[in-house]
């Protein structure tokens, strides 16, 4: 039988949520990326689209703009966050619209690679983009739209991206979860933990009940560190929860 095993990102800094919808009609190309901003009241969010090929806004009539891949890594993901007031949130993706010249296939994952809208065939035409996955659509901080083919992203074109804006990240918390990384996964119990600088303490593994499977110490380790869990660990999911001092991240890990 499959366990699940997951790590979890906890964050301490608390806000009240707030509904925005990213229309793309204000949105600039400044030819590296396309931002949206709203603001609203005291706060102003911004919407960061990133690509490493040709992004481009295309005008569907009107002022109804979309933001679509022009050239160049056809396959590489559009990569969308979120800031408030400069800092980066993590928010519940509610959903995004699309218009598309022609069919093709669409999914969409969050920072973590779990899957919020699985690969979904959409014809020519417009809609909004199915999510399969709802949990995996909260609290997130990145969202990747992710193409099948290699026309996929040149036909299609996304706008009104709906969210409710939840945490302001620190700069601890960011700084955790941009630095820590666990691979291979899907794994044979041997995983690397990958560190970019961050002083760790401890690393958990639990199942889906929330018993603890293993602990190990990291004694503040800032390079990245070898783990054998092969004889404590049968195939399936868990969580495994990595900890600095102050904060913890949780990631999902598979055992093969």
């Amino acid at each position: 039988m499959r366990k699940l095993y997951i790590l979890t990102l906890l964050i301490s800094s608390f806000c009240t949520a707030q509904n925005l919808n990213f229309t793309i009609d204000t949105a600039t190309d400044n030819g590296t990326t396309i931002t949206e901003t709203i603001v609203s009241g005291p706060d102003t969010y911004v919407l960061t689209v990133d690509h490493s090929g040709n992004e481009e806004l295309d005008n569907l009539g009107g002022g109804d703009l979309v933001f679509f891949l022009s050239a160049i890594d056809p396959l590489t993901p559009h990569r969308l966050s979120i800031t408030k007031n400069g800092m980066p949130t993590n928010f519940n993706l509610n959903s995004i619209d699309y218009d598309t010249l022609g069919a093709g296939t669409i999914s969409v994952t969050n920072q973590d690679d779990e899957v919020i809208s699985s690969p979904t065939a959409y014809p020519l035409g417009a809609g909004s983009l199915t999510i399969t996955n709802a949990a995996n659509a909260l609290s997130i901080t990145q969202i990747k739209i992710n193409p099948t083919d290699t026309d996929d992203l040149n036909d299609f074109g996304f706008h009104n991206i709906n969210v409710e804006i939840l945490d302001t990240l620190s700069t601890e918390d960011v700084s955790l979860e941009q630095s820590i990384d666990v691979f291979p996964n899907p794994s044979d119990g041997k995983i690397t933990i990958k560190n970019s600088g961050i002083a760790l303490e401890k690393v958990v593994v639990t199942d889906l009940n929330g018993r603890t499977i293993t602990t190990q110490n990291l004694e503040g380790i800032t390079t990245d560190k070898d783990l054998d869990f092969s004889s404590v660990l049968s195939s399936g999911l868990y969580l495994i929860t990595i900890s600095s001092e102050r904060n913890s991240i949780t990631k999902k890990l598979t055992i093969k």
